[in-house]
């Protein structure tokens, strides 16, 4: 137990670590995540849905999630695209105000199949004595996004996932585990969306296999964190909370665990960032309430226009009937 504290404790000097010295270890750093350029935050559901389909570029940025610092600079980046078909490849990045950028879909970064798209960082952070052992450790940092790409002149992949189940490039990683709804379907296009008040489940992966007992730390925009730790499966629970209140905006959540390799030494840092959705229920049910009511409503009123109605035409019908048989009997009579 006190291997695991002292260990999640180094993944947080690390996390906070500039890449430099270990003399740096009391100045904070922060973790690495990628985020939309634009929109920004507190966006909107439609804002964010209508996003998905057009060209837009990522940041990779490092901090005190959700506050980046103004520059990132990281020795070794390699950033990599997982495509809809599985086909992983290297991509071309830009630099914009000293923060590493993707341009996605671009003419450097083309998404030619629709589907979901993996983005993945790797860097390596110098090597240093992080546990003051004697002996420097190297230091891998690894941050993740899932987007979803939509063309009309494009055809759907195949193979989508939400793990690069690649140990070369991605050895350490985050991805949810529930990505079907209640009919089975997978919704690739929510990959990257959760729903407020409503459990989740994530799993951790290194070199491809499920990591038991993986910490990991949560981080909402609002500020609101959370520690967790992963099951024999590789999994974890989480249920976030809204806390935006605005009805229809978004809050950004960061995932990040840590992991050492007992076999290599090395350490492992990985992130995912996410989105979560307002949670509206109670909305939702009132608003089906009063449909409900609103149908039954008019169904009862024109049922009793209706038989107001037919009342009406069937007195009409039997006083008519009355007056004509009334009529013929004085016709009757008068010939008599």
């Amino acid at each position: 137990m006190a291997i695991r504290s002292k260990i999640w404790i180094i993944f947080l000097l690390v996390m906070w670590l500039p890449p430099g010295s270990a003399a740096n270890a009391a100045e904070p750093g922060g973790v690495f995540w990628w985020e939309l350029k634009s929109p920004g935050t507190n966006t909107n559901r439609e804002q964010m849905s209508v996003s998905m389909e057009k060209p837009k570029t990522l940041l990779l940025c490092r901090g005190r999630f959700p506050h980046k610092e103004k520059e990132i600079c990281v020795s070794n980046n390699e950033v990599w695209i997982r495509s809809p078909d599985g086909i992983i490849s290297k991509a071309d990045l830009s630099l914009e105000k000293g923060i590493i950028a993707l341009s996605f879909p671009s003419r450097l970064n083309p998404a030619v199949i629709n589907g979901l798209y993996l983005i993945g960082a790797h860097m390596d952070v110098r090597s240093m004595d992080i546990d003051s052992d004697g002996t420097d450790e190297t230091v891998h940092c690894y941050s993740k996004y899932l987007l979803y790409h939509q063309d009309e002149d494009s055809i759907q992949g195949g193979r989508q996932d939400v793990f690069f189940n690649d140990p070369d490039k991605i050895a350490l990683e985050i991805g949810p585990v529930d990505t079907q709804n209640e009919k089975g379907k997978t919704l690739w296009r929510e990959a990257g969306f959760q729903e407020a008040l409503k459990k989740h489940r994530l799993k951790v992966l290194y070199k491809g296999e499920p990591l038991s007992n993986a910490n990991v730390a949560i981080f909402t925009e609002s500020g609101w964190e959370k520690r967790a730790k992963t099951n024999a499966k590789g999994i974890f629970t989480f249920v976030p909370l809204q806390g935006i209140q605005a009805e229809e905006k978004v809050e950004r959540c960061l995932y990040a665990a840590s992991f050492r390799d007992p076999l290599t030494g090395q350490y492992h840092c990985s992130s995912l960032m996410t989105y979560i959705k307002p949670h509206r229920p109670l909305y939702d049910s009132k608003a089906r309430g009063f449909n409900l009511w609103a149908v039954l409503s008019v169904s009862l009123f024109l049922l009793y226009v209706a038989t107001l109605i037919y009342r009406k035409k069937r007195r009409s019908d039997k006083d008519l009937a009355e007056f004509e048989r009334h009529k013929i009997d004085e016709h009757v009579k008068s010939q008599n």
